[in-house]
């Protein structure tokens, strides 16, 4: 899996097409995870600020919801639109083992506004994998000049200016 990120990450660093200057992006995401042949659903709401200018690059946060834990988690990510990566810190608030424990994952995935992901997760030596769906919806776009476009439609998707 190291070396697809990798390989992702070339292809990401050497993409320089993209004009749109920064979006701000949110909405539901939904995760089944698999763990010790255990299979667990999720729920979550995550935040992004996407920077396009040069290196397309993002922060992202968000809460995560799983019967007896909830997470928090952020991560930096990069990627071209349609596809990327993640990885960052979560932090696992588990309140049937009354334990707070801190971990990372990892996190490739694709979208336009629907979006599906794998992610790989380790938190106190277990590990977690996990697929996922979610709904992104971008606010607070701005064109190339630096203005903030008015419209709901899709002028700020229009990478090709």
């Amino acid at each position: 899996m190291i070396k697809h990120l990798f390989l992702l990450f070339i292809v990401v660093f050497s993409y320089n097409k993209v004009k749109a200057q920064s979006i701000w992006t949110a909405g539901p995401m939904l995760h089944v995870n698999f763990n010790d042949k255990k299979i667990k659903c999720s729920y979550s709401l995550e935040v992004a600020f996407w920077n396009f200018k040069g290196f397309p690059w993002s922060i992202d946060g968000a809460i995560e919801f799983e019967r007896n834990k909830l997470r928090l988690y952020t991560e930096a990510q990069t990627g071209f639109g349609l596809a990327g990566f993640s990885s960052g810190p979560v932090l696992e608030i588990n309140r049937e083992e009354k334990k707070t424990n801190l971990g990372w994952q990892y996190s490739v995935w694709g979208n336009y506004y629907l979006g599906f992901d794998v992610r790989y997760r380790k938190i106190n030596g277990k590990k977690f994998f996990c697929l996922g769906s979610y709904f992104k919806t971008g606010f607070n776009a701005r064109d190339k000049n630096g203005y903030q476009i008015k419209s709901s439609s899709n002028d700020f998707n229009d990478w090709d200016d």
